[in-house]
């Protein structure tokens, strides 16, 4: 039996223990490099999360990694790849199956090379990989539709980046790591907002899944918010063009309107879709934004109506809210997030708060660490979650 085979054997022994559905795909000697990323065509029949190739890639000691490449629906309904990485701890797993972390990373760009699955050190750089590998956890960490993958990615889309969370979890259930079907789901920037969104259409994406809570950080709950806010910013004039770009993706019809930038803008929008998210920042950043624009993004009802959607916390949360958010951040500042507090709670989510004196934006991964893990261990201990709601 070659080693491939023995894998796949050992991955459907697994799958069939802890009550998975058996993967229909098969799992072939997958090509090296950026060929990894470039699926059949057409695609393998298979469902969201199937997998259809998985290699070996540098892992924590004590654990084992694969980069992943499995299936995805986009919005428009059809089939896409989806690239990831999967850790598992080595050793024996709970008679339930140890418990998924799906993990959603910030911004990196929008074009193929900005996937972090293609960063040979990625499975030892993911945040807090040492706690949540010692806790018994598969590590599951999505690139997004579109990174790495064909396509572009719809960047701040939110039901598009939280199926590809909950693809990637389902993924990890195909692999020799025993996983099972309870998934926490933690997220930090863009992340958190894919997060949110996991968290929230989980239930009807993946109702095979029990997603037992959602630490967010530093989301960026409100895009419209987020983009009038690095407008208004030195440097940061980028992601106004990377969040364009993502909704002309994500959503033809707003490509079918006329242009809502200017010629000029439009011609140096390219680099927004070919550039990774440090070279599209400098490239617009002494770009005053609103020479940027031939007109003002709220007065079409169209682009006003998918920047509303895409807003978190307006339906309930799926499971209980960790927000975890720097006193100090100015990219996705603490008025931004008690907004998605207050609109969570009225949904009747449960939701707790916690604001760290002077953390930034950054430096919040570090000073939320020992809460978000505490929060996940009770979640699955079933002890009651806190609420900041009422």
């Amino acid at each position: 039996m070659t080693r491939v085979a023995r894998a796949l054997a050992i991955a459907v022994a697994a799958v069939a223990l802890f009550g998975a559905a058996a993967p229909t795909t098969t799992t072939t000697a997958a090509p090296a490099g950026d060929a990894f990323y470039i699926p059949s065509v057409p695609l393998p029949l298979g469902k969201p999360g199937d997998v259809m190739r998985a290699v070996p890639i540098a892992a924590p000691p004590g654990a084992h990694a694969w980069r992943v490449l499995s299936h995805t629906r986009a919005l428009t309904g059809e089939e896409r790849a989806l690239s990831s990485i999967v850790i598992a701890p080595d050793g024996p797993a709970a008679k339930r199956g140890r418990v998924v972390v799906s993990w959603a990373h910030g911004t990196t760009g929008l074009a193929d090379q900005c996937a972090p699955s293609k960063d040979p050190q990625v499975a030892v750089n993911i945040p807090w990989i040492t706690d949540l590998l010692a806790a018994g956890y598969v590590v599951a960490a999505t690139d997004y539709q579109g990174l790495g993958t064909p396509g572009l990615h719809p960047y701040l889309v939110g039901e598009s980046e939280g199926r590809a969370v909950l693809d990637a979890a389902r993924a990890a259930r195909q692999l020799p790591t025993r996983a099972g079907k309870r998934v926490l789901v933690a997220g930090h920037s863009q992340g958190g907002h894919a997060a949110l969104f996991a968290g929230e259409i989980a239930h009807e994406y993946a109702p095979e899944l029990r997603v037992l809570g959602i630490a967010a950080g530093a989301p960026v709950s409100d895009p419209g918010r987020f983009l009038d806010l690095t407008a208004a910013s030195p440097s940061t004039a980028g992601f106004v063009l990377m969040g364009v770009s993502g909704y002309l993706i994500a959503y033809p019809e707003l490509a079918r309107m006329p242009s809502i930038l200017t010629p000029e803008a439009a011609v140096r929008a390219d680099l927004a879709q070919s550039g990774c998210a440090g070279e599209v920042l400098g490239g617009f950043a002494k770009d005053d934004v609103s020479s940027l624009f031939a007109r003002d993004l709220r007065e079409n009802v169209e682009w006003a109506r998918r920047i509303a959607e895409n807003v978190a916390g307006h339906r309930p949360a799926g499971a209980p809210v960790l927000v975890w958010q720097g006193s100090a951040d100015t990219l996705t500042p603490p008025a931004m997030n008690t907004e998605y507090v207050h609109a969570a709670c009225a949904a009747h989510s449960t939701v707790a708060y916690h604001v760290y004196d002077g953390a930034d934006h950054g430096s919040v991964l570090a000073a939320a660490r020992d809460d978000v893990l505490e929060f996940f261990a009770a979640r699955v201990r079933g002890t009651k979650p806190r609420s900041d709601c009422g």
